[in-house]
C-alpha cells in the first residue's frame, strides 16, 4: 500500500470525505455543514455536472418525511419551489383487462392535504444541491473517480483520479453515499440480502403524461379537485405496480415494479420487453408511451431491488447512506425518508465526534434504531404483491399504512426526536406496539386476499382518504410543535387509534370471511368509526 501511495499527489486533510454527489451525499454534505459551519467537507462525485434534466434515477417522488427533510430541515424551500408540488399518492386497482381508466377503482386525494410533498426532478434538484454545497463552502470535486480507500480508526485514506491525475485525500470520517455501487459494503463484505425479492424497470418520456386525458367522462374529470397529474399515480395489478411521475422539466417517469414470481426480470429487462408488458397488462398506459415514442430519453432496469446491510455506522470512522446501505421498496416514495433519517443520525454521529465527545453510544442506539424503522416497514411490502389486484384489500390495507406512518415514525421525525437517546428509550415501547400491530394486520392482508376473488369486485368507484377525519388530524399533527411529554401522549393515543382502526379492519373482513377469525385478536372494545363512511360507500360491493 506505502509503495502504491507514492503515485499519488497527497492533498490536504479534510474532515469529512463523501464518495458519491448524488441525492443522499450532497443532501448530507449540506446538513452535516449547517450543523457546525467549520466542518471541512469533501465530496467525490464520479460523475460530471451540471445533471441532465430527468436523470436516470429513482427517488423522484417524496412523501412527507422526505420533504419535510429537504424543506425543513436542509432549508431548501427556494429550491423546492422549483418544483412540482405532489398531489399524494394515488391507486388505480385492475379492472378487466384495464382498457377503461374509469372503471378502475381508484383511490387518491382529491385535494391537497396540510403537509407538502414534491415531484422531483432528480437532474434538476441536484445540480442545485451542487451549488448550494458550493455556497456553502462544501468542495465538490466531480468527474473524480474512487480508485481505493484504507481504513484506520478516524484515519481515512481515499485515492482518487480525476483529469487523468492520481489524488490521495486524508479525512477523519468516510461516509459512503456511492449508491448500489456500494463500495465501502463491497470492501468490508456488508452486503446483506432480503427474501422480499422484486425487480424493477423504468424510462423517461420527454413528453406530459397526464392519466386525466386517458377518458373524456365529465364526472370522472370533475371528481377531483386538482389534476391527477400531480399526483404520484399508481397502476395495480397481480404481482406488480407501474408508474407515473411528473417532472418539472416537463418529462414524465414511468416505471414497473413487479414481484419475480409473478412477472419475471426478463419481461422487462429491456425498453422493448418493457413496452410488450405494458401492451399486455396496461394498455392505456401503453398508448401513450408509443404514441411518444419520439420522446424516449432513457431506461434502466434493476434486478433484486430490495437489499439490506449488516452495518451502518462505525465509531472508527465510517459510515454508509442512501443506496449504498439499505434499501426496502419504493411503493409509497419512501426514499427520501429513509435518506433524510440515516443522514440525521450520521450527522449526530459526525458532528459530536467532531467536536471531541465519546460517540460509542450513539452509533449503537442509532443503529438499533434505523434498523428497527427498516425491519418495521419490511411487513408493509414483503409478500404484499399478490394482494395488488384486490381493491378491497389494498384500499384498507393503505389506510392502515398510512396510520403507521403519520401516527408513528412520522411525528418522531418532525419533531426531530429519532437521535435524542433519552427520549427513543421512552418512545420504543410504544413503537414496539405499533410493529406488533403491523405484522399481525399485514397477515390479516396476505389472508384476506389470499380467499377474497379480486375479479368479482365492481370497479369505478373514488375512495377520497384526503376526506378522512383521522387522516387529516393525524396529518395536521406532524407540524404541530410538541413538548416532550405532549409529543409522548400524541403517539399513545395514536396507538390506541391504530388499535381501534386495526379492529375496524378487522370486522370488515370477518363480514365476508368468517374463516379469517383469530382468535388472539380482541375487538371488544372498539368503539371508533373512522372508517364506516368509507366502507359503507366504497368498499362494500
Amino acid at each position: 500500500m506505502l509503495q502504491e501511495q507514492e503515485k499519488y499527489f497527497m492533498e490536504e486533510q479534510t474532515d469529512v470525505v463523501i464518495i458519491g454527489g448524488g441525492l443522499a451525499g450532497l443532501s448530507l454534505a449540506i446538513q452535516l455543514k449547517n450543523k457546525s459551519a467549520n466542518t471541512r467537507i469533501t465530496v467525490l462525485e464520479k460523475a460530471s455536472f451540471p445533471r441532465p434534466d430527468a436523470a436516470l434515477k429513482v427517488g423522484e417522488s417524496t412523501v412527507e418525511v422526505g420533504s419535510h427533510y429537504f424543506e425543513n430541515i436542509l432549508g431548501l424551500k427556494n429550491i423546492l419551489d422549483q418544483e412540482i408540488r405532489k398531489l399524494g399518492l394515488r391507486f388505480f386497482f385492475s379492472h378487466e383487462a384495464n382498457q377503461d381508466i374509469t372503471q378502475r377503482t381508484e383511490l387518491g386525494p382529491s385535494h391537497f392535504l396540510t403537509v407538502w410533498s414534491y415531484q422531483l426532478d432528480r437532474g434538476r434538484f441536484e445540480n442545485a444541491l451542487a451549488e448550494y454545497c458550493e455556497k456553502l463552502g462544501i468542495k465538490l470535486l466531480s468527474e473524480a473517480r474512487v480508485v481505493d480507500f484504507k481504513l484506520a480508526p478516524n484515519d481515512q485514506l481515499v485515492n482518487f483520479e480525476k483529469a487523468a491525475k492520481k489524488h490521495s485525500l486524508k479525512a477523519k470520517w468516510l461516509v459512503d453515499a456511492s449508491g448500489r455501487a456500494s463500495l465501502l459494503k463491497r470492501k468490508l463484505a456488508l452486503k446483506k440480502k432480503l427474501r422480499h425479492n422484486i425487480n424493477a424497470a423504468w424510462f423517461r418520456i420527454a413528453a406530459k403524461i397526464n392519466v386525466d386525458d386517458w377518458s373524456q367522462n365529465a364526472e370522472w374529470q370533475q371528481r377531483n379537485e386538482h389534476s391527477r397529474y400531480l399526483s404520484t399515480n399508481h397502476l395495480y395489478g397481480k404481482g406488480y405496480w407501474t408508474w407515473l411521475i411528473p417532472l418539472s422539466s416537463g418529462s414524465t417517469s414511468i416505471g414497473i415494479v413487479a414481484d419475480e414470481r409473478f412477472h419475471s426480470f426478463k419481461s422487462i429487462n429491456t425498453f422493448e420487453k418493457a413496452r410488450e408488458w405494458l401492451k399486455k397488462h396496461e394498455p392505456q398506459c401503453s398508448a401513450m408511451v408509443e404514441e411518444n415514442l419520439d420522446c424516449f430519453q432513457d431506461f434502466l432496469a434493476l434486478k433484486q431491488f430490495s437489499y439490506s446491510c449488516k452495518q451502518l455506522y462505525s465509531a472508527d470512522g465510517w459510515c454508509l447512506t442512501g443506496d449504498s446501505g439499505m434499501f426496502l421498496d419504493p411503493l409509497y416514495s419512501p426514499g427520501s425518508d429513509f435518506i433524510g433519517m440515516n443522514n440525521g443520525f450520521i450527522t449526530d454521529i459526525i458532528s459530536k465526534s467532531l467536536a471531541g465527545q465519546n460517540i460509542s453510544v450513539e452509533v449503537k442506539q442509532h443503529e438499533r434504531t434505523f434498523r428497527s424503522i427498516f425491519a418495521g416497514f419490511l411487513p408493509i411490502y414483503e409478500d404484499q404483491y399478490p394482494t395488488m389486484a384486490n381493491s378491497k384489500v389494498m384500499s384498507s390495507k393503505f389506510i392502515w399504512d398510512i396510520m403507521m406512518y403519520w401516527g408513528g415514525i412520522g411525528p418522531l421525525f418532525f419533531k426531530q426526536k429519532l437521535t435524542d437517546l433519552k427520549f427513543m428509550e421512552l418512545v420504543r415501547p410504544i413503537l414496539s406496539e405499533f410493529f406488533i400491530l403491523n405484522v399481525r394486520l399485514q397477515k390479516l392482508f396476505r389472508d384476506w386476499a389470499a380467499i377474497d376473488d379480486a375479479q368479482k369486485h365492481a370497479g369505478g368507484f373514488f375512495l377520497d382518504y384526503s376526506e378522512i377525519p383521522l387522516l387529516q388530524q393525524l396529518n395536521r399533527n406532524l407540524l404541530e410543535f410538541q413538548e416532550d411529554e405532549a409529543l409522548l401522549q400524541q403517539l399513545r393515543k395514536n396507538i390506541k387509534s391504530a388499535e381501534e382502526l386495526a379492529a375496524e379492519i378487522y370486522l370488515e373482513a370477518l363480514k365476508y370471511y368468517p374463516e379469517l377469525k383469530d382468535e388472539n385478536v380482541d375487538l371488544s372494545n372498539s368503539q371508533a368509526e373512522h372508517l364506516k363512511e368509507f366502507y359503507d360507500e366504497f368498499i362494500v360491493c
